[in-house]
């Protein structure tokens, strides 16, 4: 892939840019609309954070490649939100406001925010966060630098985040029952799903796939205990849980 780098954010992203956790914020953006990150990730959202600087054009091409190529075409577009943020506190409201009202965006946009440069990595041009998973606040995605040719891990990452939002224990998932439990090699489902994503305990993505047939091949997982969150065709969430011997 070729990035554009600042050379100082290189040196600085070195130690720090393979978080896996978010960084919570609480903040009104440029409209004066208030926000709670986390709270937004519980609620089964995903985010795309854009960390972006005054007069970087790179930053202006992400932010249109973003909005035309990469919003489009995820799998539920009605519970992904698109934030660009200044990447430093020296970046004022009143310019990222002319920032997107100048450059034809309709997104939401907040006043600079040193730490979140800081949590990811150091200042790209522009630097891309994906962010979700529910409750975990789980990391998906994080580059310094975009070219349309990360849009695809971009889609991606965002589609991985919504799927491993719909936790067990979400309020309004129903529980569905799986067998045999425990497994040893094939787990049999109450129904055919367009998705089902596995995470372990520690809400971690060790297996996504199609049950179309109602079955699942997880003989290659460690022993342990799973989460399974299932969608199906119609779009309907449920969520399970088996023991793999």
């Amino acid at each position: 892939m070729n990035h554009l780098y600042l050379a100082t954010a290189l040196l600085a992203a070195s130690a720090v840019n393979a978080q896996t956790t978010a960084l919570d914020f609480t903040a009104n953006d440029c409209d004066g609309v208030p926000h709670t990150l986390f709270s937004e990730l519980d609620a089964g959202d995903a985010v795309i954070l854009e960390l972006v600087m005054m007069g970087c054009q790179p930053c202006v091409d992400a932010g249109h490649s973003i909005v035309d190529n990469v919003l489009p075409n995820v799998t539920d577009p009605a519970r992904v939100r698109y934030y660009s943020i200044g990447y430093t506190n020296s970046i004022s409201c009143a310019q990222m406001n002319n920032w997107r009202n100048t450059n034809g965006f309709t997104h939401t946009v907040f006043a600079g925010m040193s730490p979140q440069t800081t949590h990811y990595g150091g200042m790209g041009m522009p630097t891309v966060v994906v962010i979700g998973g529910g409750s975990t606040h789980g990391v998906f995605y994080n580059e310094l630098g975009h070219d349309d040719a990360d849009n695809p891990a971009i889609i991606a990452a965002v589609n991985d985040a919504l799927l491993a939002a719909n936790a067990i224990g979400e309020q309004g998932i129903p529980s569905v029952t799986l067998g045999p439990n425990p497994v040893t090699t094939t787990l049999q489902l109450n129904g055919a799903y367009r998705t089902v994503v596995v995470m372990d305990m520690k809400g971690r993505v060790v297996l996504s796939t199609n049950a179309a047939a109602g079955t699942m091949d997880v003989a290659g997982l460690p022993a342990g205990t799973y989460q399974v969150k299932l969608t199906t065709v119609d779009g309907a969430r449920a969520a399970g849980r088996f023991v793999k011997l």
